[in-house]
């Protein structure tokens, strides 16, 4: 909608063990940069959570999700790209006792390729606490002809949620009686067992909590308190801007799809950032 550019397709079918190296050298043009985010949840705290509850597999050992990064290994290993640019949870670091992130650094090196990362909070680029690991990943031979990569400054006061609230929200916005007597008697049994999520209403100070994919759901991440009324959601236009995106960049008319969109989104400062230091350092 916004790039008028059509998805080629998933990306597990045209790298499946069907599709042979010299057609997937085809398949896919000669590139400098590949950008990828491979999923998150079999890797972050609370998808690693829920999967351990249900019996479930994480991280490399997610047949389902897990595996992505194997299409990205392939993809590196036919077309030789310049740079790596990935990017993932902050948890990703620390998951099964560092052991992901160990495969993932000796894998991405072994394919010919410096390797660097660092975990970056957003908070001082928009008015969100959102912690990222991002790898740089420098061929070698450009690497020694070019040196290290250096990642920008990200240093800084965390900036105020209040600077991007609207004046006068849509009402519909304000949560239900139902749902705050439930977030309110939900946050009484978790502290008193000293474990699970707890709710309150935002500190308009201070950047806003990590906004999820799930927060259509019932906003308990970042509530926003109104006088005299119960609490409410961020609207869209918020989120929008909790993300950096340029306020005419469309999103879906829904709100749940707009969350979802939002809440698995990327910090679009961080980003642009980072990628003009990679186009700055080696371009």
């Amino acid at each position: 909608m916004n790039h008028r550019e059509m998805p080629f397709g998933d990306i597990g079918l045209f790298t499946s063990d069907d599709v042979l190296d010299n057609e997937l050298v085809a398949l896919i043009p000669s590139h400098d940069i590949l950008t990828a985010g491979f999923p998150c949840q079999p890797f972050s705290r609370a998808g690693v959570s829920a999967r351990n509850s249900l019996g479930k597999k994480h991280g490399f050992e997610c047949t389902t999700q897990g595996t992505l990064f194997s299409s990205i290994e392939r993809i590196v290993r036919l077309k030789k790209p310049k740079i790596l640019f990935l990017e993932n949870v902050k948890n990703l670091v620390s998951h099964d006792q560092g052991n992901t992130f160990r495969v993932i650094k000796e894998t991405i090196e072994d394919l010919g390729y410096v390797f660097n990362y660092q975990i970056i909070n957003s908070e001082t680029v928009v008015p969100q606490r959102r912690e990222r690991c991002f790898m740089v990943c420098v061929e070698n031979s450009l690497h020694d002809q070019r040196g290290a990569f250096r990642f920008p400054d990200f240093e800084g006061k965390s900036l105020p949620l209040r600077t991007i609230l609207e004046k006068n929200p849509d009402p519909s916005f304000t949560i239900s009686d139902k749902l705050w007597k439930g977030h309110i008697e939900r946050s009484k049994r978790n502290k008193e067992r000293g474990t699970g999520f707890t709710t309150g209403v935002a500190d308009l100070n201070k950047p806003s909590n990590t906004i999820v994919a799930r927060y259509g759901k019932d906003g308990k991440e970042c509530l926003i308190p109104q006088d005299g009324k119960n609490p409410r959601y961020l609207t869209i236009d918020e989120c929008r801007s909790l993300f950096g995106y340029p306020k005419n960049f469309s999103l879906p008319e829904k709100r749940t799809p707009a969350y979802k969109l939002l809440g698995n989104s990327v910090v679009v400062p961080v980003v642009d950032r980072i990628a003009s230091s990679i186009i700055k350092q080696y371009f």
